[in-house]
C-alpha cells in the first residue's frame, strides 16, 4: 500500500492550477453576491413623510361620479333552432324550409376564425346596404365522436348576435340538406329603413 502526503499533493495540484491560469486575470474580491441582510441594511433608508403634502391633499374635495344612462337595445339573441319575436310564422317557415333563395353565398371552408369573422361582418353589412335579404353562409362540418363540431359552425352563430350585425339579422336557421344541411346557415336580413 502507498501512502501519499497529503499535502504533497495539495501542493502539487495548487502548482497545476497556478500554471494552467496563470494567464488569466484574476480578481481580488470575490464575485459573490451580499446577502440580503447586508444589502438591506446598507441601502435602505427610512423616509419621513412630507408633511406638506398631507396637508395640501387634505383640503381636496373628493369627486363626484354620477351614473351614466345608457340606453341599450335589448334585442333577442338569435338562435339557428328557435324563432324569434319580430318575425311571421310564415315567414321564419318559409326560411327554415329552404323557401327564401339564397341571394348570396359565403364559403368559410379554409377560413382560420378571424379572418371568417372579418369577412362575414363585411359581406353582411354590404348586403344589409344593398337590400339583399337572405344569405347562406357555409361553415362546414367537422365530424367527430360526438357529432358536428366544427369551430365555425359552434361561433358564427354567435358572432351574429354580436353588435353591429345583430342590429341587421332579423332570423337565423339552420339549411336544409340541398344546401348544406347543419354545416349551413341561413341568415334573413332586415330590410333598410
Amino acid at each position: 500500500m502507498i501512502n501519499i502526503d497529503k499535502t504533497d499533493v495539495e501542493k502539487d495540484e495548487l502548482e497545476l492550477w497556478e500554471e494552467i491560469t496563470k494567464g488569466d486575470k484574476k480578481y481580488k474580491k470575490s464575485n459573490y453576491l451580499k446577502s440580503a441582510k447586508i444589502i438591506k441594511k446598507s441601502k435602505i433608508k427610512k423616509q419621513q413623510p412630507n408633511l406638506k403634502v398631507l396637508k395640501a391633499e387634505k383640503n381636496i374635495k373628493p369627486k363626484v361620479f354620477t351614473k351614466k344612462v345608457v340606453k341599450e337595445n335589448k334585442l333577442e339573441n338569435l338562435s339557428p333552432e328557435k324563432i324569434p319575436s319580430g318575425i311571421s310564422l310564415r315567414q321564419a317557415e318559409n326560411l327554415k324550409r329552404g323557401k327564401f333563395k339564397p341571394e348570396i353565398t359565403i364559403d368559410l371552408h379554409g377560413f382560420s376564425s378571424v379572418r371568417a369573422r372579418e369577412l362575414i361582418n363585411e359581406k353582411i353589412l354590404q348586403s344589409y346596404y344593398n337590400n339583399i335579404r337572405c344569405i347562406l353562409i357555409i361553415t362546414g362540418k367537422k365530424f367527430g365522436p360526438y357529432g358536428s363540431e366544427g369551430i365555425l359552425k359552434r361561433e358564427v352563430p354567435g358572432w351574429l348576435n354580436l353588435s353591429p350585425l345583430r342590429e341587421k339579422v332579423l332570423m337565423t336557421s339552420w339549411a336544409i340538406s340541398q344546401h348544406g344541411g347543419q354545416g349551413a346557415l341561413y341568415v334573413l336580413l332586415k330590410k333598410v329603413k
